[in-house]
């Protein structure tokens, strides 16, 4: 079984869980944490939420999610439609 975390910052708890559903995730039955994401061979578990102190006045939110699937191949293939949901570009 393969294995990783993620740390997402800045990006609404929600929409993570919007965007795994959409990576072909089975929706869950609530949003109470923690929140599993079942797919074809693969899980998602988002862990918690914390409020990250960038300086003294700005914060931001950090969720935790870790992936879980039969094997490196699925794995993979999840990571890179997931990222493609949670890039942001700057300007």
């Amino acid at each position: 079984m393969a294995e990783h975390v993620l740390e997402l910052r800045g990006i609404p708890l929600s929409h993570l869980v919007a965007y795994l559903v959409e990576c072909g995730g089975d929706p869950p039955p609530d949003e109470t944490l923690p929140i599993t994401v079942r797919g074809h061979g693969w899980q998602a578990e988002v862990l918690r939420e914390e409020s990250v102190r960038i300086t003294s006045r700005f914060h931001v939110n950090a969720v935790f999610i870790r992936f879980h699937a039969d094997d490196d191949h699925t794995l993979n293939r999840l990571m890179d439609r997931f990222r493609i949901k949670v890039m942001r570009v700057g300007g």
